[in-house]
């Protein structure tokens, strides 16, 4: 009953110290755990594997002291057998237990490892308009390209270098335009990588009419992320160029100055916003890219770069006060 013990506590407390405390962990990768995993499932999970543990101990050391008052073999044999018997029944219940934190460590492998004090660039926007293809293209990340909404369903990675060092590049979940309290977990985490990650923002704009997000509704999202996090460095960036070509002459054209009575594009980002053209002469100094004829892609990961190198002149790493990982 001893070596019982021994056997089943022993690796079973080594299996729970495999897993932080959540207390332990930086803000990034809480919010991380709690939008993929569940914050109450990962501590239900760990707190019935601690009572599992105990059980085991409670039940094998209470027979343990009583084999010394056997009078026999016969009668220790007896309790041996009851006590093996007793151990099964009040642990088989409660091993499914263990099926569950596979489960869990198995999701928890699948997250990505972010350096939590270097430079990362979230990019940012509506979904399916064109943010994993630029990630594909400008760093080593490989995320899942297809069309339709919320094709990215997790933060993904790559990696590009600036300034001799390895910075961050995310391909993170679409946004729509709506309120905090209507959002699901996908577009929580976009959030999250902004609100606690040191990031830069690269917005990006499909003003095609492709993408099944209006050019209103992108714009009332890039007012929003610009409003919640106004310390972020920031770059806009216009995919699919190569579709816009139309909008791209008469935005040249008005803002030459030959623009005609009835055009209300605006002057301004304080202006409303709900046409291509509207856009292009709100913000002009957009990065215009198209990931199919590679137009501008050099200019961006130029421009990338250089959002790399501004942050490391701005910033330097601080060591994280929480040793938590996972």
């Amino acid at each position: 009953m001893d070596t019982l013990t021994k056997e089943l506590s022993g690796p079973v407390g080594q299996y729970l110290a495999g897993f932080p405390a959540r207390r332990r962990l930086h803000p990034f990768d809480n919010a991380l755990l709690d939008l993929t995993v569940g914050a109450e499932r990962y501590d239900a999970a760990l707190s019935k594997l601690d009572a599992f543990r105990k059980v085991a101990v409670q039940v094998t050391k209470s027979y343990a002291a009583r084999f010394g008052s056997a009078s026999n073999k016969r009668e220790a044999d007896e309790l041996l057998e009851n006590g093996m018997a007793e151990v099964e029944e009040a642990l088989t219940p409660r091993s499914a237990i263990l099926d569950e934190l596979k489960d869990i460590a198995r999701d928890l492998r699948r997250l990505p490892v972010v350096d939590l004090s270097g430079c990362t660039v979230a990019m940012v926007g509506a979904p399916n308009v064109g943010k994993s293809s630029l990630v594909q293209l400008l760093s080593t990340g490989t995320p899942e390209i297809r069309d339709y909404p919320f094709t990215t369903r997790s933060i993904k990675l790559g990696h590009f270098h600036a300034a001799g060092a390895k910075h961050q590049l995310t391909d993170t979940p679409g946004l729509l335009a709506r309120p905090e309290a209507r959002r699901n977990a996908m577009e929580r985490l976009t959030l999250a990588t902004l609100r606690f990650l040191p990031t830069c923002a690269l917005f990006v704009a499909d003003l095609t009419g492709q993408c099944g997000t209006s050019v209103a509704q992108q714009w009332a999202i890039r007012q929003e992320l610009k409003a919640q996090f106004p310390e972020k460095p920031w770059l806009d960036v216009l995919s699919k160029a190569d579709l816009l070509q139309a909008p791209l002459a008469e935005a040249d054209r008005l803002a030459g100055g030959g623009r005609s009575a009835s055009a209300s594009a605006p002057a301004s980002e304080s202006a409303p916003v709900s046409t291509a053209v509207d856009w292009l002469l709100a913000v002009p100094d957009a990065l215009r890219v198209s990931s199919v004829s590679g137009s501008g892609v050099e200019e961006l990961r130029a421009a990338l770069e250089g959002l790399a190198e501004a942050w490391l002149a701005a910033h330097r790493a601080e060591p994280s006060e929480c040793d938590g990982t996972l």
